[in-house]
């Protein structure tokens, strides 16, 4: 397989249409409801608005996001899914998933590191 070129990987394609820092928060706070820019932004503390703006800007070039524009004086964006954007959502899910399973063991306590000094648990010693 050539790791140079992502035209072959279904992965590399897949991550450089989502796989950007923001780009899942944003899916998953879309697959919800429609928003607002500025919901957005209180949903991903931590963004900027230029980087929100492009990561929006991605999705939508990407057809993933559509951005519908108000007919009212005061005119109101709004974001939603695309039907290529509602096609994430099994990933998006078991990406929760596989999230919660994370938080629950470490609330368990069995993410905790090994200490590097004691001997790895199934090994023998002369």
């Amino acid at each position: 397989m050539d790791t140079t070129s992502s035209e072959s990987c279904p992965l590399a394609t897949a991550l450089d249409v989502i796989g950007g820092k923001w780009h899942l928060i944003v899916l998953y706070a879309l697959a919800q409801r429609p928003r607002r820019f500025n919901e957005l932004q209180r949903l991903t503390p931590g963004v900027s608005h230029k980087v929100l703006t492009q990561t929006v800007r991605h999705l939508e070039a990407n057809g993933l996001v559509v951005r519908t524009v108000g007919s009212d004086a005061s005119p109101c964006v709004e974001y939603s899914l695309s039907t290529r954007g509602e096609a994430v959502r099994p990933v998006l899910a078991a990406m929760i998933e596989w999230g919660h399973m994370r938080l629950v063991e470490a609330d368990a306590g069995a993410l905790q590191q090994p200490d590097p000094a004691s001997p790895p648990p199934h090994s023998r010693t002369p």
